[in-house]
């Protein structure tokens, strides 16, 4: 496993060209279920849920505990881990790459988070 590859698009700012960069990567645990394979439904908790709801529903709240709500992670399939980049295998391009490529996914998701704001 230690020689996983994670693949990434960069879109190259001058010509428009998207351009496939393979990057070292290594396996961590997963940060969405911390490596338990699953979690609490979004539309369940997503908004959050405060302690009045519990005391309001203590079935509720015993079947939220319980895993009643639980799905598969979204994020890692149930594997408990998820590929990441591996900073100390990288060289500077590449760094300067995966870089750029966090960058631009910041960008995308301000501007479709800006969309939502102005209703589309």
């Amino acid at each position: 496993m230690s020689n996983e590859k994670l693949v990434i698009e960069v879109t190259d700012e001058e010509t428009g060209d998207v351009v496939e960069v393979v990057i070292p990567s290594k396996f961590g645990v997963c940060g969405t279920c911390e490596g338990r394979g699953k979690h609490v439904n979004p539309s369940v908790d997503g908004h959050g849920i405060s302690r009045e709801e519990f005391d309001e529903d203590p079935d509720f709240e015993e079947a939220y505990f319980r895993g009643d709500y639980d799905v598969v992670c979204l994020e890692c399939g149930g594997n408990r881990v998820t590929l990441a980049a591996d900073w100390a295998k990288m060289d500077a391009a590449e760094k300067e790459m995966y870089n750029d490529h966090l960058r631009q996914e910041r960008e995308y998701r301000a501007e479709v988070a800006a969309e939502r704001r102005m209703g589309a």
